[in-house]
């Protein structure tokens, strides 16, 4: 049963799986509307495994396939879809892997859960319950009889002297047969337990592989910082300074210095080195036509930071494109200007090996009258580009399973189940071994064991032997004729001689075992035999 409820509870209840009834024809033609899908949380998922996530956006289930992965986030698509899922979820908001597919499962449960089902399924479970309270009562005692004051007294009287004399007298010993059966019980009992469980988890853990390939990703960052400025007129300019940001006037400023500051942002780097040069291009996007100027000479760093300053002539890059208009007889309302780094590095990142390259742009629109910024939708500030890469690197690693809401790794898991199965075994052997040397040389340590839960151990048995008694051959006989009759066997102990009753049907059935010999003959159908020996 705890394996079961370990195996198949739901996540609402404590569970590992998650109930889903599939709803849409994405995942078709494998999957169906209708059909029952039970997933299992995991900790790692990978390309091509068919998760259940919950997306925020629609504030529902999907059920897709995964086919990239990238910065913590998987991207999905439905087996019968031509598009990508837009959202992207996270590991937190995965609730598990396809683990069973029950075909038109569904479509049972949702015939379940109706109103009208339901309803008949209270009701037969309400008439279950009623008939066997009813039966209860009906099969009880007789109603007591009313009983005068005095001979309620003297009941508590009665009750009270029994209670000083339970007080006053030792405690009697429990036989040590007793002891011992219960010992011997209980270790079977456990042992089973452990076999059990074992067994489960050999199964379990011999069916998923020991070993799995995982993406071991480090993430970094280039950053890149521009900034320009200039000496202007301060009737146009708030100050005499052209600050970043601000349109430039050809006509009042022909060259402005550009600032750029480069950081890799990441954890333990190492040996970093590499090269920059800054370039300004100018291009005709509807044309196509473009120039490339150097504005500096490669340049080599080391570090994880840099900075560079250079003076760009904008009255230059007028005249150019006055040239090209001359010369071709192409005009066009406005052209762009990139500013571009380009960036070379190389080394280590958390011991990685790291081979990179960097080219971001600032690009200004130029109109023949001004150069001003060109501001995307999606940037806060376009003088602070930032791009996130990643290290990717795949390992082989132990598998895990979440057991009990823990991840434990399968070998360890495969090694935990074979010792524990071994060595349960290999006790429920010696015990049996030891329950066959008892069954041949003590005889009533080996009832005790095996009848324990019908025994009821009595002192006085004359109440017992005074009508007739029914030997019987073996204490087999007498637990088979307990069982038929729903009844309690009777135990009573003098000088060795033990003897063994039910009483059943107004007919008493006895069998009796001298503890001294292995072996008894018991003659049958003897009755009031109350000094002989069986």
């Amino acid at each position: 049963m705890i394996a079961v409820w370990l195996t198949f509870a739901p996540t609402q209840v404590g569970g590992m799986a998650s109930y889903i009834v599939v709803i849409g024809n994405s995942m078709e033609p494998r999957f169906h509307i209708g059909d029952l899908v039970v997933a299992r949380k995991e900790p790692v998922y990978q390309i091509g495994d068919a998760i259940v996530y919950r997306n925020m956006g629609l504030k529902s289930f999907v059920f897709h396939r995964i086919i990239s992965q990238e910065l913590g986030q998987y991207t999905l698509q439905g087996d019968n879809n031509s598009w990508v899922d837009t959202y992207q979820p996270s590991h937190e908001e995965v609730l598990g892997k396809l683990w069973l597919h029950f075909p038109r499962g569904g479509r049972v449960i949702q015939w379940v859960r109706s109103p009208f089902v339901m309803a008949l399924i209270a009701g037969a479970l309400g008439a279950v319950l009623a008939s066997s309270i009813f039966r209860k009562k009906t099969g009880g005692s007789q109603p007591m009889k009313d009983k005068s004051m005095r001979e309620r007294l003297s009941a508590l009287s009665q009750k009270t002297r029994n209670w000083f004399k339970k007080i006053n007298m030792p405690e009697p010993k429990e036989p040590s047969n007793k002891d011992s059966g219960k010992i011997l019980e209980g270790s079977f009992f456990v042992l089973g337990f452990i076999a059990l469980s074992s067994l489960i988890l050999v199964i379990i853990s011999f069916s998923r592989p020991a070993a799995r390939i995982r993406q071991d990703e480090i993430t970094y960052k280039h950053l890149g910082i521009f900034s320009y400025s200039a000496s202007a007129l301060q009737d146009v300019y708030d100050e005499n300074t052209l600050k970043s940001g601000d349109p430039v006037f050809t006509k009042l400023i022909c060259s402005v210095d550009i600032h750029f500051q480069y950081t890799l942002v990441a954890g333990q780097v190492e040996n970093i080195v590499g090269s920059y040069q800054l370039t300004a291009i100018v291009s005709e996007p509807t044309t196509g036509w473009q120039r490339t100027i150097p504005l500096q000479e490669q340049i080599s760093f080391s570090g994880s930071t840099f900075g560079s300053t250079t003076r760009l002539d904008l009255c230059q890059i007028s005249a150019m494109i006055e040239a090209m208009e001359q010369k071709t007889d192409a005009h066009s309302s406005s052209y762009i200007l990139s500013i571009a780094p380009k960036i070379q590095l190389n080394g280590k990142i958390s011991g990685r090996i790291l081979d990179s390259n960097y080219v971001p742009n600032l690009n200004f629109r130029y109109d023949r009258a001004q150069f001003y910024l060109v501001r995307n939708d999606e940037q806060e500030n376009p003088l602070v580009l930032a791009e996130t890469r990643i290290l990717s690197e795949e390992k082989e690693e132990a598998n895990t399973m979440l057991l009990l809401g823990r991840e434990m790794a399968i070998p360890t898991l495969r090694l935990i189940a074979l010792v524990g199965f071994i060595f349960s075994s290999i006790g429920i052997v010696l015990l049996g071994l030891r329950l066959q040397n008892l069954s041949r040389f003590d005889q009533v340590k080996f009832f005790r064991i095996k009848y324990d839960a019908l025994l009821i151990d009595i002192e006085n048995t004359d109440s017992i032997t005074a009508s007739g008694v029914t030997d019987v051959s073996s204490m087999d006989t007498l637990a088979k004729l307990a069982e038929r009759f729903n009844a309690m066997i009777l135990h009573a102990e003098q000088d060795n001689l033990h003897t063994f009753y039910i009483q059943a049907s107004g007919m008493t059935y006895r069998f009796r075992l001298d503890a001294d010999r292995t072996e008894s003959a018991v003659p049958t159908n003897e009755t009031t035999n109350h000094g002989g020996e069986a």
